[in-house]
């Protein structure tokens, strides 16, 4: 899976809706984990001159947030042990012109989820908030006239619709600002009158519960009109502090030190110091932020089924590297569930008592597989090669070309030539899209499963998807160069 940098833009896709349209798009990019976009420096100053802020706490925000449904906005999977944790009564703060609402909130002691309401209340504000033009404007002065003028065209919000106070949290907590990301995308609009997004702010470590509240404020309204969230309702963690040795990277040999964890259900935070140099030969950096769950029921959850969208911090001078995993699939409510996290090959217990060896099965171990790449296509790999290493049951039907695969209780089909799987008797057409270079027109293009020297290959993605597995690119000498030749599985 391509690791994604946490983007401060609003509007944008979901963490698995954007990995699909990347790689279906092949755009040709790769963020490298750790790899922030600084954003300019910028003088506050509000677009609009608007009457002395009017702050109104009311009631009617708790059936607004029930109607946004927060954590299924979010995340994947049953969610309702965490609606205790959902805040919903949270309040709104209006001028003459625009009403701002937080609908509900929902804090893991890392990020804070919550859905927004901004309505107008007159004609004229109305129309000015459905054509971005105040927003728009407050981004001209901040980003520029491209970004400005793209959201006058598209009526979508930019990277400063959403403000919030986080440098200010973050040194309440006793840790420096090193910076942080406000993030979001829109969702359906309650009525004529307004538009609604869901938005995340992330901290760079845990803080857990804490007596300074999240203000969120739209940008051109201007901080007068923020409403709080409370940080004391945190969802429950486990935090451990240990100095344990583990190999960090099966594929170099690199070992490292555990020195901190935090694991709530919807987020994993940890911090390893390196032993030695860190490799940066093949493979360095494909495991970074891999873990595993071991349940109390003696079942395994690895991280490429928790689906998350990792977050890295490096500091190759010291050697210290922070991981902060956000999880979109939520499989448990309680970290009382978790008996243990593995990394590598050493087992964690949340109870705190001594790590040790793991038993984790090797077939849960990163390993490489062929890449390969035709006419601009996603790329392919090879089925039977990754089905061996996964442990997958494996068939081939060389009478009708047709090979039969099932993994974690998901059986796929494919035969030589088509541009159709079948996922559980379901057929699924395989294409992407692309663009005619001189008209500039989108075009949807087929995937046939092809044949590469006597082996079936097929699409990674369409693989990958089915059994919550990760296939991501290899980088080769410390650098963001791709390994031609080769991906690597993160089961």
């Amino acid at each position: 899976m391509l690791r994604r940098e946490y983007k401060d833009m609003m509007d944008q896709l979901s963490p698995r809706e954007e990995l699909v349209e990347q790689v279906l798009s092949q755009a040709g990019t790769h963020t490298q984990p750790g790899q922030k976009r600084r954003r300019p420096m910028h003088k506050k100053k509000l677009i609009l001159a608007l009457a002395a802020a009017l702050v109104v706490l009311t009631g009617s925000a708790v059936a607004v947030g029930s109607q946004l449904g927060l954590l299924h906005a979010f995340f994947q999977g049953d969610t309702s042990g965490l609606e205790p944790y959902v805040q919903t009564d949270l309040g709104s703060a209006e001028n003459e012109d625009f009403r701002f609402t937080v609908n509900s909130a929902y804090y893991d002691g890392m990020t804070v989820y919550a859905t927004v309401t901004l309505e107008g209340l007159n004609e004229a504000a109305v129309d000015d908030l459905m054509h971005s033009r105040s927003d728009a404007e407050l981004h001209r002065e901040i980003w520029g006239d491209e970004m400005a003028d793209n959201m006058l065209e598209t009526g979508k919000s930019g990277p400063d619709t959403i403000m919030c106070n986080q440098k200010e949290v973050t040194e309440a907590a006793g840790y420096e600002y090193t910076g942080g990301g406000i993030g979001g995308s829109s969702l359906p609009a309650p009525s004529d009158t307004s538009r609604s997004w869901k938005v995340h702010a992330t901290f760079e470590r845990w803080i857990g519960p804490m007596d300074t509240p999240l203000e969120l404020w739209v940008g051109f309204m201007g901080r007068e009109y923020s409403v709080e969230i409370p940080l004391d309702t945190v969802v429950g963690s486990a935090h451990l502090e240990t100095d344990q040795e583990f190999l960090f990277n099966s594929l170099n040999g690199q070992r490292a030190i555990l020195t901190e964890a935090t694991l709530t259900p919807t987020q994993l935070y940890y911090e390893i110091q390196s032993v030695g140099e860190m490799k940066t030969d093949t493979g360095w950096d494909a495991t970074g932020g891999r873990f595993v769950l071991k349940m109390k029921d003696g079942s395994l959850i690895t991280s490429s089924q928790l689906e998350g969208l990792d977050r890295t911090h490096f500091d190759w001078n010291s050697g210290v590297f922070i991981f902060q995993i956000e999880f979109v699939q939520v499989n448990f409510s309680d970290v009382s569930e978790v008996e243990s996290i593995i990394f590598g090959d050493t087992e964690f217990p949340l109870d705190g008592s001594e790590p040790t060896l793991a038993n984790e099965e090797e077939r849960l171990y990163p390993f490489y597989v062929p890449r390969y790449q035709y006419d601009g296509s996603p790329f392919y790999t090879d089925v039977e090669a990754l089905c061996r290493g996964l442990g997958a049951e494996y068939t081939w039907d060389a009478d009708t070309q047709t090979a039969t695969m099932t993994y974690r209780d998901v059986t796929i089909q494919m035969t030589m030539g088509e541009s159709q799987a079948l996922v559980d008797g379901e057929p699924l057409d395989l294409c992407y899209k692309s663009w005619v270079e001189e008209t500039g027109e989108e075009v949807t293009l087929p995937l046939p499963i092809r044949m590469e020297a006597g082996s079936l290959v097929a699409p990674s993605l369409v693989l990958q998807e089915p059994w919550s597995i990760d296939i991501s690119f290899v980088h080769i000498n410390g650098s963001g160069d791709q390994d031609p030749s080769q991906l690597v599985v993160l089961p």
